[in-house]
């Protein structure tokens, strides 16, 4: 299942590389400023006021010098290794073009560890569940689908197969926390049945070598009578 998803994250970061660079995606986190830039649609992408983007493109200069050597020569399609994530995301993600890996999933939880510190800062924090916009599309699918925490509506549905991507994403999340949850009851359940069974087998023990003794002690006094 987990494969799935790393091959689907991979698709959709090629094919949506354009709308990525447009939508501007940078990590959330108490560090980032209050400055913003103006994106397609409307969207309002948070800048650190320490990083400036002289060209405009929602690409920091910065994050352009890394991937380009200038403050404006990035076009956001760029990709250095040709693993489907494009290099400024990358650099965004863990400070290089060549850092982040699809197939990366420290907590095995369906989510690539990059689109992870996107959404929240390391590479097992996200639950899935993180929903800026109430839209019932988890922040890090719009990561991967067009580049911001706000951009997806559902309808989205590269493969053209009837089934959104969305959908197809959200469904490939292995639920940890639950899978936690499960586990733990059943430990519980298995540590109490073996205590019944062991409360009840030494009960049962107990209480024959006290009858036997009482047979016994019968016995005993019957043969005195006679």
């Amino acid at each position: 299942m987990a494969r799935m998803v790393l091959g689907v994250v991979a698709v959709l970061s090629m094919m949506l590389v354009p709308q990525v660079a447009s939508a501007g995606v940078l990590p959330a986190g108490p560090e980032v400023g209050v400055q913003a830039l103006a994106a397609p649609a409307g969207v309002l992408v948070p800048l650190a006021a320490s990083e400036k983007d002289v060209d405009g493109d929602t690409i920091p200069d910065v994050v352009e010098r890394e991937v380009c050597g200038t403050a404006t020569c990035a076009v956001g399609t760029e990709d250095r290794d040709a693993d489907g994530i494009p290099d400024w995301t990358e650099v965004l993600s863990c400070d290089s073009t060549t850092c982040a890996k699809v197939t990366a999933d420290r907590d095995k939880d369906g989510i690539s560890d990059f689109a992870e510190r996107l959404v929240c800062g390391t590479d097992t924090c996200s639950n899935s569940k993180e929903d800026a916009d109430g839209d019932r599309i988890g922040d890090w699918v719009e990561f991967v689908i067009c580049g911001t925490r706000t951009c997806a509506d559902g309808s989205e549905d590269f493969d053209g197969n009837g089934v959104s991507d969305a959908a197809e994403l959200a469904a490939c999340v292995v639920r940890i926390d639950d899978l936690a949850i499960t586990g733990g009851q059943i430990a519980w359940g298995l540590i109490i049945l073996a205590v019944v069974l062991l409360g009840g087998g030494g009960g049962l023990w107990w209480w024959r070598r006290r009858r036997a003794a009482a047979e016994v002690a019968d016995a005993d006094s019957t043969e005195a009578v006679l």
